[in-house]
């Protein structure tokens, strides 16, 4: 009970904080975005079931849809829950690669650094760690399409 107080809690103020930030860049949503917006997790799953890399890249891209699309941000943390339930992995709040994952989704977005500097400061509850986790997924180049 006490995590899904917790979890309501983020998802407010995701929405309360990143909402306004994805209206400032006016994102649109392409028919290519919206592919990848449909099935964001088919590649990176496909290629490596279970993988901490599979995992992160398919956190990223569901950073990236949430950006991009329907601004549902209310829904953010029990998505990125439902991410790691299919990979197997059960303390996500724990784990490195949800919040560099988070940062590599927020830069395929194009959002500035500066916009990233507030998102990562309120995803991370304040905890330095998780700042500079999302900071590093931010500089990591996102892969070329093929």
């Amino acid at each position: 009970m006490a995590k899904e107080v917790s979890m309501t809690h983020r998802a407010k103020f995701v929405v309360a904080v990143m909402l306004p930030l994805i209206a400032a860049t006016g994102c649109s949503v392409s028919d290519s975005i919206s592919k990848s917006i449909s099935s964001p997790f088919e590649s990176s799953s496909a290629s490596s079931p279970g993988g901490t890399e599979a995992y992160q890249n398919d956190v990223a891209d569901y950073t990236y849809a949430h950006v991009i699309s329907s601004n549902q941000f209310d829904t953010f943390w029990k998505g990125v829950a439902n991410v790691a339930e299919r990979h197997g992995i059960t303390n996500w709040e724990a784990e490195d690669a949800t919040y560099i994952g988070i940062g590599q989704g927020i830069r395929k977005a194009k959002l500035s650094e500066a916009q990233l500097e507030v998102i990562a400061k309120n995803l991370s509850g304040g905890d330095a760690k998780k700042i500079k986790l999302i900071e590093q997924g931010y500089k990591i180049e996102p892969e070329k399409a093929k």
